[in-house]
């Protein structure tokens, strides 16, 4: 028995993107072939590491992770969920959440929340005294007098604007406050006794890079007028993954210049902030070592640290203490492990308590709690309760959820679905059904895995030929070899939402109740078509609305001699799988779907037949089915 052709298609059914995301998809890792339902896991026993690099992985793990945005409550405001989508921020807020109960944003990531992606700075703004002219700038010219004159006038790429009788001006590098005496100077040349105004009534354009942790990295063509916080606004600001203490604008050879946002977020101080010229690069390193701070302070809030730090700085930066809290008296805690140390109890009056608060430095993952005794310490609803919403979803995020909420109501309270979401490829994965999954997988593995080696066992026992026997061994071998990597497969615990049409809206989502650790991503519209198996060129291809799936293969070059055109079946944007067998197949190929050619079944006695039922039974396991026991051949 030969199964090799089995395991690379059943291999590739596993890692295909069932959930509409298109190969050309991009800024999130979309397009790689891999598991978009995959479980994000990590430790909740001991915080990340120091640099913060606890990451997501495709390997799911019994503990659930959630690695999303500030979570939100019932009614939108803030709850005490994990927050923050990155395999940085994410792991230590759910590791904060998780182990004290108390669920805290990132400081400052609300600055860029609630930016609508089309986000176009400086529309109309007033031009600033200090901008320099450049080429591309449209001018308005307006003289009376002897002068008569009124016309709108563009920099030449010499930079350069010519005026009628006067000749060619060169005005690149003229600030806007200086321009009109310099037109004045030039036309005086020729002419006396005028007036004269001049104003941009148009900004030239500079293209910039934005890259690194950004929300949505790339090119972008901005005004001349605009500056790096504009930029970023642009872009979305840092992602979750993303530093708000490091932004470097790179231009040319000459040295970055790092930007600190807290200085804008703590002071108002915007005087870091430059302007941008053609060619610059905004780069976003990743987010740097993280505290937690919590208790009787006025914002309990997760910081980033750029530097040595006291916590007399941090409690400034969360606002201070609470107005009702006693600060002649005040403890300092420390989460260690499972427990709280206490590293400081201050009795003093408040100036003191500050001095005493600023010889205690923190390190990166700390969490700190500080409280004032009689009080109750930041006394909170603990809810374990949480959903990830993620994807093309207009608040994507971490979400507390009540009792008997559903997949709607969510999705619904998440903003709904932005225009280029595709709701019917919504993924939708439960860590409960994951563990099922993976539970039968491995059980099925087991049985097929001791039923393999008895049959073998007899098989050798009767065999008196050399030749024969060696066979059977050599057969087995590689079988197991086959086990083996069966076991590597992972379940994903998506649930199929059954909806009807590909043009699903959120309002025809099943009201399914939601449980805690429930993840739901909802990908974007994609463009393409995958051809994939026993053809003779594997390929993605531009949707034709017209196309059917003969269309497809026929691109693909056709179906290979070795495929069965009769067992072809498609793999849907929703995650189910249609064969043509099913009957009322009709060959509708929809944006995102995957279309599979497997080979022929060859089969060679009734061993074969014995086989093929022990296959059966661990395809069906990994939710194959019928699609994946069609690629198993002799």
């Amino acid at each position: 028995m030969r199964f090799a052709r089995f395991l690379l298609v059943a291999l590739l059914i596993f890692s295909f993107p069932l959930d509409g995301r298109s190969a050309e998809s991009s800024g999130s890792g979309a397009g790689s072939l891999s598991s978009n339902a995959a479980t994000a896991t990590s430790s909740l026993s001991a915080p990340p590491s120091a640099a913060g690099q606890a990451s997501m992985t495709n390997a799911p793990s019994d503990a659930v992770k959630f690695n999303g945005e500030t979570a939100k409550g019932k009614e939108g405001r803030d709850a005490v969920a994990p927050s923050g989508l990155s395999s940085t921020t994410g792991s230590f807020q759910s590791y904060v959440a998780n182990s004290t109960g108390v669920g805290l944003g990132m400081f400052g990531r609300e600055l860029f929340g609630n930016v609508p992606s089309t986000y176009a700075p400086l529309g109309g703004a007033q031009v600033n005294a200090e901008y320099v002219i450049g080429a591309g700038d449209a001018l308005q010219i307006r003289g009376w007098g002897m002068v008569d004159i009124d016309l709108t006038v563009t920099v030449n790429r010499s930079g350069e604007v010519y005026l009628p009788r006067v000749g060619s001006v060169n005005v690149a590098g003229v600030k806007y406050r200086d321009l009109q005496g310099h037109l004045k100077k030039a036309i005086s040349r020729i002419y006396t006794n005028f007036e004269l105004t001049a104003s941009i009534v148009q900004t030239r354009s500079v293209q910039i890079y934005i890259l690194g942790h950004a929300q949505r990295p790339g090119t972008y063509t901005l005004s001349a007028m605009s500056t790096l916080l504009n930029a970023l606004f642009a872009s979305g600001g840092p992602s979750a993954t993303g530093t708000m203490r490091d932004i470097q604008l790179k231009r040319g050879t000459a040295a970055p210049v790092s930007i600190d946002l807290y200085d804008m977020l703590l002071h108002g101080d915007k005087s870091m902030d430059q302007s941008l010229q053609d060619g610059d690069v905004i780069y976003i390193p990743e987010v740097g070592p993280l505290v937690a701070l919590f208790g009787n302070v006025k914002r309990p809030t997760i910081f980033e640290l750029n530097k040595k730090t006291s916590l007399s700085e941090i409690v400034n930066w969360a606002g201070g203490f609470e107005s009702a809290a006693d600060l002649k008296h005040v403890i300092v805690e420390k989460r260690v492990e499972n427990r709280y140390e206490t590293i400081a109890e201050l009795q003093a009056e408040k100036e003191s308590i500050t001095k005493e608060l600023s010889t205690i430095i923190l390190t990166p993952t700390d969490i700190i709690r500080v409280f004032v005794p009689g009080t109750i310490p930041f006394q909170v609803k603990v809810v374990r309760a949480f959903a990830l919403v993620d994807g093309a979803v207009k608040q994507p995020g971490v979400f507390q959820i009540e009792k008997g909420e559903t997949l709607k109501s969510l999705l619904v309270r998440a903003g709904g679905v932005q225009e280029k979401g595709l709701v019917f490829g919504t993924v939708f994965t439960r860590e409960r059904v994951r563990r099922e999954q993976q539970e039968k997988v491995n059980d099925a593995v087991d049985r097929f895995e001791k039923d393999l080696d008895s049959n073998f066992k007899e098989r050798l026992a009767k065999e008196s030929d050399p030749e024969q026997a060696v066979l059977i061994q050599k057969q087995a071998e590689f079988q197991r070899g086959i086990i083996t990597k069966l076991r590597n497969f992972k379940a994903d615990g998506r649930i199929i939402l059954g909806l009807k049409g590909f043009e699903s809206t959120v309002a025809d989502l099943p009201d399914f109740p939601l449980e805690d650790g429930d993840r739901i991503f909802v990908p974007e519209k994609s463009s393409t078509v995958n051809v994939l198996g026993s053809v003779f060129q594997q390929n993605t291809f531009i949707y034709q609305r017209d196309y059917s799936v003969n269309d497809y293969i026929e691109k693909a070059g056709g179906v290979s001699p070795s495929g069965d055109k009769s067992l072809m079946y498609r793999i849907c944007a929703d995650g189910s799988v249609q064969s043509k067998k099913q009957g009322g197949w009709s060959g509708t190929i929809n944006p995102g779907d995957a279309i599979v050619v497997p080979e022929k079944i060859i089969t060679s006695g009734p061993s074969f037949v014995s086989m093929l039922k022990d296959w059966t039974s661990i395809l069906y396991q990994f939710g194959l089915g019928a699609a994946g026991l069609k690629t198993l051949r002799n």
